[in-house]
């Protein structure tokens, strides 16, 4: 590549005119199309040469990760899992990834394009960092405000409300509040990856949502009319469905967890909300489940024996199972097991002899083994509520 191209793209990204006039020179050079994307391959600008036919893409380009470099930081591939469109592909960016410029309809000679990719990365990670840091000064001041409210900084309603007129949030409407945060490990660059597409998705659901993150979760606040719990539920419920379909299709089958704290008209009780929301979300840890939606006004007794003591909670555990377990363990038998797919289906001997693949005159024979052991009737419904409780506990002690 000439020389002269290079100080091209460098004049472009000093003049800050934004990524489209990049584009436009690297096309004009190349004689081929070019798209730049986001880290979640969401479509930011794209061009074709004058007089080419235009671009069918949707808002994402449908390309598949990851993908097997040819070259130092340039990567071929092809449009729609490899049936479309070839294209070489070179990251925006070094120690922090920005997006990714792709240009399109190449062909094997990838080193024809390699300083010419250079040199547009390059000018794109000049602007696209201009952009990012104005966006990054936005969001530190937003999540200095939300943070206000979760830890109930604010002196009281209405200085909430007069501060979030500033940003324009209605805080006059009551809101649920959402704690999002991304299954399994992950680092920098699938976080920051996962919160820009969730950022995108709820704005284009819901445009009045609010979101805030602190460390690895996302903080999310819906505007909910003021009655009608189970239709606001609903709401929520179709909103994280949607999310975890856009998560698990973009980030190779990945899922979130959601907790959701009690439903307050009043938004000054926002923060009881947070905490309310985190204790749903850290149940659902605990409990290993992955991909879930808890409301903490559903956890039911859960909620009552989270903040309970460690060891008086393996004092109970052990005062209400103890016996069953030592027996398993010293018999070889399935008793607890036997337990706890009795409570799975809700009481019902058929479904738990089908769940454990067991005659159901075993279950009853095991049941009755249990009884035995404790001395207590399973028929009694205090009986029962401790035996289920106990269980509660044993997931939550990791046993």
């Amino acid at each position: 590549m000439e020389p002269q191209y290079w100080r091209h793209f460098m004049e472009l990204a000093a003049a800050g005119k934004g990524l489209r006039p990049l584009l436009q020179l690297l096309v004009e050079i190349a004689g081929r199309p070019a798209v730049i994307c986001d880290l979640t391959l969401r479509i930011l600008a794209s061009q074709v040469p004058p007089g080419g036919p235009p671009l069918s893409l949707d808002d994402y380009l449908p390309v598949e990760l990851p993908w097997e470099p040819v070259g130092e930081e340039l990567y071929p591939g092809h449009l729609r899992a490899g049936e479309g469109t070839s294209f070489l592909m070179v990251p925006v960016g070094e120690v922090y990834r920005y997006g990714y410029l792709f240009l399109l309809e190449t062909d094997a000679a990838w080193q024809n394009y390699r300083e010419l990719l250079q040199a547009a990365s390059l000018a794109a990670m000049i602007e696209m960092s201009r952009t990012r840091l104005a966006q990054e000064t936005e969001r530190r001041y937003r999540n200095e405000f939300i943070q206000d409210i979760l830890y109930n900084n604010l002196p009281n309603r209405e200085a909430l409300v007069n501060r979030g007129r500033l940003w324009g949030w209605d805080f006059t409407r009551p809101h649920f509040l959402l704690v999002f945060a991304l299954d399994g490990e992950m680092d920098e660059n699938l976080w920051e990856r996962w919160r820009q597409l969730m950022q995108y998705h709820i704005k284009q659901q819901v445009p009045e949502v609010i979101l805030a993150d602190r460390s690895d979760q996302l903080i999310v606040l819906v505007p909910v009319p003021a009655t009608g719990a189970g239709v606001n539920k609903g709401k929520i419920a179709r909103l994280v469905k949607s999310l975890q379909k856009v998560t698990a299709l973009h980030l190779q089958g990945r899922t979130f967890s959601a907790g959701v704290g009690r439903f307050y008209e009043n938004v000054a009780d926002l923060y009881r909300a947070y905490q309310e929301a985190k204790v749903a979300l850290e149940i659902s840890h605990l409990m290993h489940r992955r991909g879930v939606l808890s409301f903490f006004d559903e956890l039911g007794v859960l909620r009552l024996i989270f903040n309970q003591g460690e060891q008086e909670l393996a004092d109970y555990y052990e005062e209400n199972l103890g016996l069953i377990v030592k027996y398993d363990r010293e018999h070889n038998t399935d008793l607890l097991a036997t337990l706890t797919a009795f409570f799975h289906a809700s009481g019902d001997h058929n479904r738990a002899a089908e769940d454990m693949f067991i005659h159901v005159n075993t279950l009853r024979y095991r049941l009755k083994k249990v009884e035995e052991l404790l001395g207590q009737d399973l028929r009694r419904l205090d009986v029962l509520v401790n035996l289920y409780t106990a269980l509660q506990v044993k997931v939550l002690l990791g046993k």
